[in-house]
């Protein structure tokens, strides 16, 4: 998908946008939120936020890679102060437009250098591990899969949970490009394709599967699984991590300020908010992410981030720029 594609795709979110009510204000106690993460993982976070401050908020929810089109699309216009996005790759898309403002560095080195932005124009507030949802009393044959690599095998036939749509699954595969190559990367795509593979609009409802013993493994962000026992009192189902490559790969949640915003003060109040204790923890026992900012060792249904393989000293903005590479290559596979 090139760049004109991409930004065409969301030109009906753009009349949207300006027909509606979401307006920059002027107001210093005000802030404008095009927001990627859903509203019932962040919301009670904002109203805490304008409760304690003062600040007012209007959030925009949709899908961060719609609202980075967006964004490009009005540029100087644009009435956003913030945009808070579930994936980097739309951050990055953002961030190469010339769109964003520099974060101080003080503010950067809160969060590990992985998950910040290679020119300092975006920094991480959660992170979300891809892994393999299976029943809790399920044993994979010859134990977890080392890799993503290692699913595309005949034993495999029929039992393979997929989101290829998904903004995560793209992100994963744009890795793929990214560490392994074009080539490489497709022929896996073919053939879990030709596995009789299982297809999902997205993870939930590939974590509901599984826990029903509709589907064997499902490929997912380690969240969801943990958010679905939570919520039905459940321990059916447990998360497996690979060891290695992309199938390992923790994406940041993130967030950056636009050069175009008019209260820049009280965005950068509310990343000081997403890095505070407060949120850090919500998203720690709420939504079972991993906090970026603190370290809390208070969650026992999450693995230590020293303990995921995730590929290390990625560039963010470069991974980026193969996610029209990824998107070409899940079609030509057949998905």
């Amino acid at each position: 998908m090139n760049k004109y594609f991409r930004i065409n795709k969301v030109a009906f979110a753009l009349l949207v946008t300006l027909t509606s009510c979401v307006q920059s204000g002027d107001n210093e106690n005000s802030l404008v939120i095009y927001s990627g993460r859903q509203e019932s993982l962040v919301s009670e976070i904002f109203t805490e936020f304008t409760n304690e401050t003062g600040i007012k908020v209007e959030v925009r929810y949709a899908n961060s890679n719609e609202l980075a089109g967006t964004i490009i699309l009005e540029g100087e216009n644009s009435p956003a102060d913030i945009f808070y996005s579930q994936d980097p790759v739309s951050l990055s898309l953002v961030a190469s437009e010339g769109l964003f403002d520099n974060i101080s560095e003080s503010t950067l080195e809160k969060v590990p250098s992985w998950a910040v932005d290679s020119n300092g124009l975006w920094v991480g507030v959660s992170g979300r591990s891809r892994s393999l949802v299976v029943k809790s009393s399920y044993q994979l044959d010859n134990g977890v899969p080392n890799s993503l690599y290692d699913l595309n095998q005949e034993k495999y036939r029929g039992r393979l949970g997929l989101a290829p749509t998904n903004s995560s699954f793209i992100t994963m595969i744009s890795c793929m490009v990214y560490l392994d190559g074009e080539e490489k990367t497709f022929e896996w795509l073919k053939g879990i394709n030709n596995l009789d593979y299982s297809e999902y609009p997205k993870n939930s409802p590939q974590v509901a599967a599984v826990d029903a013993g509709e589907l064997e493994i499902g490929l997912v962000n380690h969240y969801y699984t943990l958010r679905f026992n939570a919520e039905n009192s459940s321990n059916n189902i447990v998360n497996l991590y690979m060891a290695e490559g992309c199938g390992a790969l923790v994406m940041p949640s993130g967030i950056g300020v636009l050069s175009t915003s008019k209260n820049k003060d009280a965005a950068l109040k509310l990343i000081d908010f997403l890095h505070s204790e407060y949120a850090q923890k919500a998203f720690l026992n709420n939504t079972y992410e991993f906090p970026l900012a603190k370290n809390f060792d208070d969650n026992s249904e999450l693995p230590s981030l020293d303990s995921l393989n995730s590929p290390k000293n990625i560039n963010w903005e470069k991974l980026s720029k193969f996610q029209s590479k990824a998107i070409e290559l899940i079609a030509k596979a057949g998905f």
